[in-house]
């Protein structure tokens, strides 16, 4: 965390999420100037240019997700609890974004009704893996109640 201090005492802090969001941004910003610039002559490269800005802001929103993932395994390790609780949600919410991410990269492609197969899907398998989570919750619930 980088902080500064002003005249009025009040501190100014900047933590490890402010420079992510500002990283992403700044690729942003250059990907929509390149794209832009690029289009004038080669359209066809556009679609290029998006997909790979899709993917280097995915590698790096999860390769900085990894560290926090590994500290709340580490806290359900340290109290005994079981981590398939967490895993199972975390593969729902992962399996919600890399559904969202492909699907507007068909978007993007032209391709909306692959896109919207990919929702579908997605759905359909987040529904599969919530029934695991309701499993869980259940037997929890009965573990509670004769226990």
């Amino acid at each position: 965390m980088i902080c500064s201090w002003r005249l009025n005492q009040y501190s100014t802090c900047i933590d490890k999420n402010d420079m992510l969001l500002a990283k992403i941004i700044f690729i942003a910003v250059i990907t929509v100037i390149l794209s832009i610039t690029i289009s004038k002559f080669n359209p066809e490269f556009k679609v290029y240019i998006t997909a790979i800005f899709g993917i280097l802001v995915v590698y790096i929103l999860f390769r900085e997700l990894r560290t926090y993932v590994l500290e709340i395994v580490n806290l359900f390790n340290r109290y005994n609890l079981k981590t398939e609780y967490f895993s199972t949600i975390l593969k729902i919410v992962g399996i919600a974004y890399i559904c969202d991410f492909i699907s507007l990269l068909c978007k993007d492609l032209s391709y909306e009704s692959v896109g919207k197969k990919v929702e579908i899907a997605g759905k359909i398998i987040i529904l599969i893996y919530s029934m695991d989570v309701i499993k869980i919750f259940l037997d929890q619930i009965l573990l509670l109640v004769n226990g």
